[in-house]
């Protein structure tokens, strides 16, 4: 992957669609600085951006990443190819984001017993709080499971 050429295959189709940077920018929920780091190649749009920037291009994941049209019949192979590394991608990052949030929620959970126990005060909101945390922990597990 070359980001100069994926750079300048973006603002060239992005041009020949007669769009604007804050066209493409508005369409794919992202700044119009983005959309100019891309095309100047000084950074490469997020993973997650990869199918719905070809997809508004009218490209192939493969011509994105590749940084130029690709002619031949092996672009259908290699579009599946690219498509399921990019859904594959999306599922790591999510998997991640919610790893995150439940440490989070359970380090959130902890302190309020600590300082529940500490204080020898009990407030509703933190029990609230605390339950909750073991009931989704309990039901995602749970779901996980089937």
């Amino acid at each position: 992957m070359n980001a100069q050429k994926t750079g300048s295959l973006i603002a060239a189709i992005r041009k020949e669609q007669n769009h604007t940077q804050q066209d493409l920018a508005n369409e794919l929920g992202v700044s119009s600085a983005a959309i100019s780091k891309w095309e100047r190649g000084i950074g490469f749009p997020d993973v997650s951006l990869i199918e719905p920037l070809a997809t508004s291009l009218g490209i192939t994941i493969a011509e994105l990443l590749k940084g130029e049209r690709i002619e031949n019949g092996d672009a259908n192979e290699y579009e599946n190819l690219l498509s399921d590394v990019v859904k594959v991608s999306k599922n790591e990052i999510s998997k991640k984001k919610k790893i995150s949030n439940w440490i989070i929620a359970i380090t959130v959970a902890v302190l309020y017993l600590l300082i529940s126990i500490i204080t020898q005060k009990w407030e509703i909101t933190w029990v609230v709080w605390i339950v909750y945390c073991f009931y989704r922990i309990f039901t995602e597990y749970i779901y996980k499971k089937y």
